[in-house]
């Protein structure tokens, strides 16, 4: 009887195909577009019901003409201004659900839930709804999705099981990334260069910003590809800040250019990998990408992970 050798090359040949099989080849290219921090967030540019404005309006423009449905996170507590509720920043909100794009609770003060028991965290959670449901059952629509602030799941499997178990309770439906990146960082910089009116310099970084954003995006294509044998409908990571108001139409046209069309987060969350797949073995303190969370699980370590698109050195420097 002829002994077959299992060579570690026959070996991984046998384990994507098997893969491959579990998880048929995606054919078509699809991302689904998330943006934090609603209605606005700025860290070192002008705070203010103008900034909010000219957020709101240039993203929500990008979004209509690549007829693009994205998933916007509230932190509910960036509605309030002198202690009530601010009628612009409401009314904020309101754009984004009359152009057709959807809403989600992202807790109200933004959080790092690894700084906190839970009996703590679980308020920011009940808080996070303050005035979204009402804003959204006057349009008879309902609170569904949760996206976890810093992508924090917790830092014990303690802190996590009883997180999950309490958003289960409340119905939410989780928000997943599995394309992360540092488009804060870049943001950061962008905002001080805007402040000191230096046009070159913002330039640049944004130039910088889409270049990065296209490497960020093959490397997780790869990393699906490498975990699951396909690429799954993927879900991007965003901030609504100056800089991707500034660059969103360049963001969507190279995902466009890339081959990618655009889905809601319900029918990203239709790939199989979402209910599939599962983070069991990833109980640590950082908040990291869907994708990475499958593959620590799968008892990817090292080398796998590496390759992932730095941000340059000089925006690293400017927001010092």
């Amino acid at each position: 009887m002829r002994r077959i050798l299992f060579t570690p090359f026959l070996t991984l040949s046998l384990i994507v195909i098997i893969t491959l099989k579990i998880y048929p080849q995606n054919s078509q290219k699809v991302v689904c577009i998330t943006v934090d921090d609603l209605p606005f967030v700025t860290k070192n540019y002008i705070n203010n019901d103008n900034t909010g404005k000219y957020i709101t309006d240039k993203l929500l423009t990008a979004f209509r003409k690549y007829k693009v449905v994205t998933l916007g996170s509230v932190n509910s507590g960036k509605l309030i201004v002198n202690d009530i509720a601010d009628s612009n920043r409401i009314k904020f909100l309101n754009q984004w659900l009359d152009s057709g794009m959807t809403l989600g609770n992202h807790t109200f003060a933004h959080k790092n839930y690894n700084n906190l028991f839970f009996s703590e965290f679980k308020y920011d959670i009940l808080d996070g709804e303050l005035y979204l449901k009402d804003i959204l059952a006057q349009k008879n629509l309902k609170l569904k999705y949760f996206r976890h602030p810093h992508l924090y799941r917790g830092d014990t499997r303690e802190k996590a099981d009883s997180l999950q178990h309490f958003l289960d309770s409340l119905g939410y439906i989780i928000a997943p990334v599995t394309i992360d990146n540092s488009d804060y960082v870049f943001s950061w910089a962008y905002e001080k260069a805007l402040s000191a009116e230096n046009d070159s310099l913002a330039k640049r970084i944004g130039g910088d910003y889409i270049s990065y954003m296209s490497d960020v995006l093959d490397y997780y294509e790869n990393q699906s590809i490498a975990i699951l044998g396909y690429n799954i409908k993927q879900i991007l990571l965003t901030h609504a800040d100056m800089l991707n108001a500034d660059y969103m139409d360049n963001l969507l046209k190279m995902f466009s250019d890339k081959g990618y069309s655009f889905i809601s987060i319900e029918e990203a969350l239709k790939d199989k990998c979402y209910t599939e797949c599962k983070d069991e073995f990833y109980k640590k303190p950082g908040g990291i990408s869907w994708l990475h969370r499958w593959a620590y699980t799968m008892g990817k370590r090292g080398d796998f992970y590496k390759g992932e698109p730095e941000v340059p050195e000089y925006i690293n420097e400017l927001i010092k």
